[in-house]
């Protein structure tokens, strides 16, 4: 029992997120990092695949994981070109909102976690769970991997109230 309270200590430390604040580039990375999540989510909600182009990398994936994974299902993976080309040509209109960012950052990669929610055409659809891996190439933080789950049930009311209601 012992041993196991040691560990898991151990994996606290560990594994503990960064501190935004600990150093005034650490604080401006973390505002950027946040943008760039943000931005992608603007993209998708505008249809703008310039701007989604501009934040992801070539060749980052999508990862989408329905809440609860049914036992016989699979998680479903499309390439940034796939899922770029969908947005451009998507007729419907879609909002995707997430609060409260949780950052994890070391060096040139970070991982951004938040709830979201998602609405189509102006009708709740969905909820879950948004993560975004961030590599700073070439000076700038760009997506490199976005995993998600989807949950159509149980969902929390988002504290960002309902859409186009500030």
């Amino acid at each position: 029992m012992r041993r196991l309270t040691l560990l898991a200590a151990l994996a606290a430390v560990a594994f503990r997120p960064v501190i935004a604040q600990s150093s005034p580039s650490r604080a401006a990375d973390s505002i950027e990092i946040i943008s760039v999540a943000q931005a992608a989510l603007r993209g998708i909600s505008t249809k703008d695949t310039a701007l989604l182009r501009q934040v992801m990398l070539p060749g980052s994936q999508l990862v989408s994981a329905t809440d609860p994974m049914p036992f016989s299902s699979r998680a479903v993976t499309r390439s940034d070109s796939t899922f770029i080309a969908g947005i451009g040509s998507m007729t419907t209109r879609y909002l995707e909102r997430m609060w409260d960012p949780t950052l994890f950052l070391q060096g040139p990669l970070a991982l951004v976690r938040a709830p979201y929610d998602f609405h189509i055409d102006g009708v709740f659809s969905h909820c879950g769970v948004d993560t975004f891996t961030l590599v700073r190439s070439a000076g700038a933080w760009r997506i490199s991997h976005i995993a998600y789950t989807t949950q159509r049930v149980g969902c929390a009311p988002s504290p960002l109230g309902a859409p186009g209601v500030s």
